[in-house]
């Protein structure tokens, strides 16, 4: 927690004085929550695996009309050996999803982990993320690049880690409103591909950060784990194709309230995939002041 309220001190307020520059009016507050899953430690005897725990995560994001924004949000798991907080999770950048030809961002994020055994152990705790949407056409393109980067301590001597991952996609959005209130439905197809050496929590890498499964395609970390559950070793970290994703997002909204849900499933390509399919799911609830 020290190094949360260090952070926030030493770059949080100095970047939140900066953006308040801007004429003060055009700064809007949003609270929200996230439900979703999370891999949890599974321990019977002298044997572990891994299932799958929900996990919560409330949301307090402030943002201007540029999309330059701050947020914080401190993520709970509901089940596994120990309940409660395993990290909190601070992000700056920039993002707008309201342009007429195209969506953006670009933020960067960092991953105060509280070590809680619950979960599996990331080295990852800074996060690049870039992402472009090309809204003109009927099909919508879109790419997204990600880059994870920190320092392994499970390795003697500590070392660093890093990984990349890729996002293309394409999309189309339906829209329509019904009783004042806004629907709107995004089904998708996209292909991703990185290097997946590590478990994170990395917004491309989905299908590492929410599957029990994550043990079968991560190269690098909880090695024990790994082996315990069949995975074969590798070193490596080149960059391959991992998997095609199906899913779609969602919204209802209802003035200043929104409902997004999202879901996904995905196939794997290749051997360093793993096997069999694993899904991702995720309910947004959020207010805006």
């Amino acid at each position: 927690m020290k190094r949360v309220l260090f952070f926030i001190i030493t770059v949080v307020l100095p970047a939140s004085s900066i953006f308040a520059q801007d004429d003060a009016k055009s700064w809007q507050p949003t609270i929200g929550i996230t439900l979703s899953p999370v891999p949890a430690y599974s321990i019977t005897g002298t044997d572990t695996s891994f299932v799958n725990a929900a996990s919560t995560s409330p949301v307090l994001t402030i943002r201007n009309k540029s999309g330059l924004g701050i947020s914080y949000s401190p993520k709970f798991i509901l089940g596994g050996t120990t309940p409660g907080i395993f990290a909190h999770v601070v992000s700056l950048g920039i993002e707008q999803y309201d342009k007429k030809i195209f969506d953006y961002a670009l933020n960067y994020t960092h991953y105060f982990f509280t070590n809680n055994k619950s979960i599996p152990y990331s080295p990852l705790t800074n996060e690049i993320y870039a992402s472009f949407n090309y809204k003109k056409p009927w099909l919508r393109p879109a790419l997204a690049v990600d880059f994870g980067f920190g320092t392994d301590t499970e390795t003697s001597p500590s070392s660093s880690a890093s990984d990349f991952a890729v996002s293309a996609r394409v999309s189309h959005e339906l829209k329509w409103k019904e009783n004042n209130v806004d629907f709107s439905f995004i089904p998708a197809l996209a292909v991703n591909g990185g290097t997946d050496n590590y478990f994170s929590l990395l917004n491309i890498t989905k299908y590492i950060g929410s599957s029990k499964n994550f043990s079968n395609i991560v190269k690098k970390s909880n090695a024990a784990a790994r082996r315990r559950n069949g995975a074969t070793t590798n070193t490596g970290s080149a960059f391959d194709l991992n998997n095609i994703e199906l899913g779609f997002e969602s919204s209802a909204e209802i003035g200043s309230f929104s409902i997004r849900p999202e879901a996904s499933i995905y196939l794997p390509v290749g051997s360093s995939s793993g096997t069999g399919t694993s899904g991702f799911w995720q309910l947004c609830l959020e207010y805006n002041f």
